[in-house]
């Protein structure tokens, strides 16, 4: 059984990541209907991603309002997913609505 993990553009704009994923979740979407749950895996966004412009954030609201899933998932190495133990620190952003994380965390769905 092989495995293809698709990774969005190493140039990363939102656009193109948005891209990404889209084409990345028909073909987990057509796994899932011929019943190859094994070979279904999880989109890997680029890490250097700038802020969520203001437009995909109400976008992104909206889906969720109309039922839409979201999630991903963080950990680290040294302790996993212990919050008490977490080397990551959010930042407010002079905009008010805005958080940058710094941390060394790592990917995992």
């Amino acid at each position: 059984m092989t495995t293809t993990v698709l990774i969005a553009p190493t140039t990363p704009t939102w656009l193109t990541t948005l891209e990404a994923l889209e084409r990345h979740l028909d073909v987990q979407a057509a796994l899932i209907e011929e019943g190859r749950y094994g070979e279904v895996v999880a989109f890997v966004p680029p890490a250097d991603l700038p802020i969520l412009p203001r437009v995909l954030a109400a976008r992104a609201a909206e889906l969720l309002d109309e039922g839409a899933i979201f999630a991903f998932g963080l950990s680290e190495k040294a302790h996993g997913a212990d919050i008490y133990s977490t080397d990551m620190v959010l930042t407010p952003q002079p905009d008010g609505e805005s958080f940058v994380a710094n941390g060394a965390k790592y990917y995992i769905g």
